[in-house]
């Protein structure tokens, strides 16, 4: 192989694809617009999927969401958000109750918290905050333990400190893995900004999205942590975590809407609806839009290789086709069919190389422009040699049953063919 790809082999083929321009500059052409497309998206495909991929820590077929409870002209209190729960958990078939800020998938409310690690990392993660929620939600723990009685902090909602002055806090794998590289994470401290913030990892689970569902990408959708919070003084609304056993979901689902009327039901505002849907609907709601991009970009990927391979398919047949008689005196000649169909398969590598050689830089230029009028993220260097060894595939496929037609022609057929 290393000899045919040697200069002396390669002079007659350049040679002759500078005598026959048109062709290979139209596949030149293709492999540059295909590289330009497919690159980027490609990369634009991967941002829609990946978040979407992510293992959400969430068990499956178990859990309700129970979310704005809002009263009127009122602030929940502690007692009356117990009171519910104990409520909610009397349903027969409810495994665990948990009153949240902070619902997966859903945003109506929110917090977060700047922390910095001892080696300097500083994170802004998701915070979900109750009483109870690893059990609710069914996160597994990786290392650690949950949150015991004395954890949770009371009488001043989540800005009041544990003991000590520091408050424990649950986090995911991948936020630990960023804050302590070293692997040291359970016990570890986290400093919230001043001196009066301290945090020390009691807990880590596996998974769990945030449910900022905007803030996904970059490998910031398990940026989250679970705060320890059981007083929800002054709270304006209201959410629950509820898991059921499975096969009693749906009868739990019918029962919540009784349960909470029958406990606050005028003291509610009736014109905004208690939401109880099971997590999975929420999430399929929640990814709608990115689903939709998602089967957008992969048409567009799937369209562009599919014109792409077509087009140097048909276009080094024709060529092919051009030189018949040519092909006919090489195999006169004692070329044999492996000779022929590597020689089509080399020139199609040295016209692909020549493509990437011109697309990448067009791609890099086309991401800089989406860059700056549609504010789209910055091309990952990464992108380009995976997009490059896809082209160089692309192209070897796409010229394979051209040149082995090509190798089948007769040394007699051929020469007759003048």
């Amino acid at each position: 192989m290393s000899a045919i790809l040697s200069l002396p082999a390669l002079r007659p083929m350049v040679s002759s694809l500078l005598r026959h321009r048109l062709m290979p500059l139209l596949v030149l052409g293709q492999i540059v617009l295909a590289c330009a497309i497919l690159t980027n998206v490609a990369f634009l495909l991967q941002r829609q999927l990946g978040p979407m991929l992510v293992d959400d820590g969430i068990v499956r077929n178990e859990i309700l969401l129970v979310d704005q409870l809002m009263l009127q002209n009122a602030r929940w209190t502690t007692a009356q958000s117990q009171a519910l729960q104990r409520a909610l958990q009397a349903i027969p078939g409810v495994r665990a109750v948990a009153p949240t800020m902070g619902l997966p998938m859903r945003q109506t409310m929110s917090f977060s918290m700047t922390l910095r690690s001892p080696a300097g990392v500083e994170i802004t993660p998701t915070g979900f905050a109750g009483d109870g929620l690893v059990q609710a939600l069914g996160l597994e723990l990786a290392q650690g333990r949950d949150f015991n009685a004395d954890d949770y902090v009371t009488g001043g909602g989540m800005f009041n400190r544990g003991a000590q002055g520091i408050v424990p806090v649950i986090v995911t794998q991948a936020l630990a893995d960023k804050f302590f590289p070293d692997g040291h994470a359970l016990g570890g401290r986290l400093d919230g900004g001043d001196e009066k913030s301290q945090y020390v990892v009691v807990g880590i689970v596996r998974h769990l999205l945030r449910y900022e569902l905007a803030e996904l990408d970059d490998g910031h959708a398990e940026e989250s942590l679970v705060y320890p919070m059981r007083d929800m003084t002054r709270m304006p609304r209201m959410a629950y975590s509820v898991r059921t056993e499975p096969a009693q979901r749906e009868a739990v689902k019918a029962a919540i809407p009784g349960v909470i009327q029958r406990e606050f039901g005028p003291q509610l505002m009736r014109d905004i609806p208690v939401v109880v849907e099971t997590y999975e609907k929420v999430r399929n709601f929640s990814f709608k839009q990115r689903r939709a991009a998602a089967w957008l970009l992969g048409s567009v990927c799937a369209v562009v290789t599919l014109i792409t391979l077509i087009g140097i398919a048909s276009l080094t047949g024709y060529w092919i086709e051009q030189r018949t008689r040519q092909i006919g005196i090489r195999r006169a000649l004692g070329a044999s069919r492996a000779q022929v169909l590597r020689h089509f398969q080399i020139e199609n590598l040295l016209l692909t190389t020549l493509g990437l050689v011109l697309g990448l830089p067009l791609a890099y230029a086309v991401n800089q422009c989406l860059m700056q009028y549609y504010e789209l993220p910055r091309l990952p260097l990464m992108y380009l040699p995976v997009g490059a060894t896809l082209l160089w595939a692309l192209g070897q496929c796409a010229v394979l049953g051209p040149a082995r037609r090509a190798a089948a022609i007769a040394p007699a057929i051929a020469t007759r063919s003048a």
